[in-house]
Formats: structure tokens, C-alpha cells, sequence
């Protein structure tokens, strides 16, 4: 899972980038998706295929295949801000250290 989260904060970093700074609430949209399918794919090959039972989201209502649930889509949505907020300052912080190098 610590890999899952390193591709999707890193995914969720690149879409500043990608997209020229798109507005928050787009990141955050789209951050949301990220994770949601990723959780997906990730869910349905360790959960199903392989029966590793990492976490099922069967008891929860608007699953699907008890991999993903809204509940969790829609956290992953306010969760993206912070991704996005911490991806931006590390790039601050690596701009500076940068400048304060070629001194």
C-alpha cells in the first residue's frame, strides 16, 4: 500500500505540471479519481486475485466489488489538497536549496 501511495501522490503532484496549474478544486477532482481507480486496479489484483483480504469495503453502501466506496472517493477528494499543498511546497523547498547552492 506504501507503493499504491507514492504512485498516487506523485501522479497527483504531476498534475500541476501537466496541466499549467489547473485550479485546486481540479487537482482535487481529479486526485480523487486517481486514487479511486488506482485503488481499484490495486484492489481487485491483491484482494481478488491473488486473496490477500488487504481491505474489503463490501459492508460499506456505494461499493464496487468491495474494492472502492464513495465514502473514501470523497475523502480522497479533500486528501488531494494535501498532496497537492505538500507537493508544491517540496518543490518551493527544492527551488531554494537549488538557489542557495549556486551562491
Amino acid at each position: 500500500m506504501g507503493v499504491l501511495g507514492g504512485v498516487c501522490f506523485a501522479l497527483i503532484g504531476l498534475l500541476d505540471e501537466w496541466q499549467d496549474h489547473p485550479p485546486l478544486w481540479l487537482q482535487m477532482l481529479e486526485g480523487a479519481m486517481i486514487v479511486t481507480v488506482l485503488e481499484l486496479l490495486v484492489g481487485l489484483i491483491v484482494n481478488r486475485w491473488l486473496g490477500w483480504g488487504v481491505w474489503d469495503y463490501s459492508d460499506m453502501p456505494f461499493n464496487l466489488w468491495g474494492q472502492v466506496c464513495l465514502q473514501f472517493a470523497v475523502a480522497w477528494f479533500f486528501l488531494s489538497a494535501a498532496a497537492v499543498w505538500l507537493e508544491n511546497a517540496l518543490h518551493r523547498l527544492a527551488s531554494w536549496l537549488a538557489h542557495r547552492r549556486g551562491r
